[in-house]
């Protein structure tokens, strides 16, 4: 098995951390520096710009941008369009985690194989599904996916360790 992370995979943001050689988890910074990558897609004479300068292109307001789409996951009704294709909004949160699997795995340079994906207590088991066949899309084995309070006690446990 190779590299196993977390990923928050967020309606506006989203971040990716694996644990560090103490145990503790660590965000890992996208390309540009950050551990916070906006979950924005713009479409851009034939290219994808996924994060910060899509982001930026979308205060620009000049070119076909997707952002907000994880609220849709599962909604087989909800397709974007651009340039004569339809997106899901799995399809296009697959472009956000093969950005965070990319970014991550080049920071570390290592493969990241595994993953853990938080999600809304209140998505259903379609949303779920969902989101796991983004993550598989992305070339990720999905562990798990937990919703995002479970998966904030968890990180409180492990720092909190009992005192």
């Amino acid at each position: 098995m190779g590299l196993a992370v977390g990923i928050d995979l967020g309606t506006t943001n989203s971040a990716i951390a694996r644990l560090d050689e103490n145990g503790k988890p660590s965000l890992i910074p996208n390309k540009e520096g950050s551990v916070i990558t906006p979950s924005v897609i713009c479409f851009r004479d034939g290219e994808i710009l996924v994060g910060e300068v899509a982001k930026e292109m979308q205060a620009l307001g000049d070119w076909p941008i997707a952002a907000f789409f994880k609220r849709q996951m599962g909604d087989d009704l909800f397709l974007f369009n651009v340039d004569d294709k339809d997106y899901s909004a799995t399809e296009l949160s697959t472009i956000i985690l093969r950005k965070l699997k990319e970014d991550a795995e080049a920071h570390l340079n290592e493969t990241i194989t595994h993953a853990v994906i938080t999600v809304p207590a209140y998505f259903r088991d379609i949303e779920r599904k969902a989101t796991i066949a983004a993550g598989e899309a992305a070339g990720l084995t999905v562990l798990q996916v937990i919703n995002e309070p479970t998966a904030a006690s968890v990180a409180y446990g492990v720092s909190y360790e009992g005192r």
